[in-house]
């Protein structure tokens, strides 16, 4: 709990010093706030995304956008909970998720993942409290969840190689305690031969091999 508390604050100061120097217009979101909005309302959430991420990597990054996830049953209340905290930001839905945009450039700052896909089924069965506020994906799931993003065929190029380096990152700072078959496990039923993929990059990170996307 503690490295993730102190990722996060991490994460969160690299952001919001980004944004004062780069982008002084940009909405002030914070993790913490968020979390803290959800807390309130009594809606437990789960952190994704490389805020999550950065409890497994050496040293946390900074980030966009805040992820989570909720019980589908607690969608509503989550999307008016931030919308009665974030009142100027704008909302745009999709099949995934509810976005919510800084308008001041139109990127997504909050992103709330609608629980209706095997990757975010899973994740409940997962992941790791972190004292009474929040969750996180566990070392595997997180893994997963990645590992999914840096194989979409949809994803940018760009986006594809930083999700690439993020993996290739939290294996090898973690690779003595990492359950393969776990990862495997979690791959294969979020995609069908994503466990045999996954196992062939293992390999290829332990070996110091260049990995095939």
């Amino acid at each position: 709990m503690r490295n993730h508390l102190e990722a996060l604050h991490t994460s969160s100061f690299l952001t919001s010093h980004f944004r004062r120097m780069h982008q002084p217009k940009a909405a002030k979101i914070t993790p913490e706030k968020v979390i803290k909005i959800l807390h309130a309302a009594g809606i437990k959430c789960v952190l994704m995304g490389t805020h999550a991420l950065d409890t497994y990597r050496d040293q946390a990054r900074a980030t966009q956008d805040v992820d989570i996830l909720v019980h589908k049953m607690e969608m509503p209340r989550t999307i008016r909970a931030i919308q009665d905290n974030y009142p100027k930001l704008t909302l745009r839905n999709t099949r995934r998720m509810t976005h919510f945009l800084d308008p001041s450039d139109g990127k997504g700052v909050i992103d709330v993942m609608r629980p209706n896909q095997a990757l975010y089924k899973l994740v409940s069965r997962h992941s790791i409290a972190i004292g009474d506020t929040h969750r996180v994906p566990d070392l595997e799931m997180t893994l997963a969840s990645k590992f999914v993003a840096m194989c979409a065929p949809n994803r940018a190029m760009d986006k594809q190689f930083l999700d690439a380096g993020d993996f290739i990152n939290v294996v090898q700072h973690h690779r003595a305690g990492l359950d393969v078959s776990k990862l495997k496990y979690l791959a294969g039923r979020i995609n069908q031969g994503y466990d045999t993929k996954v196992a062939k990059i293992i390999k290829d990170i332990d070996a110091g091999r260049m990995i095939q996307l």
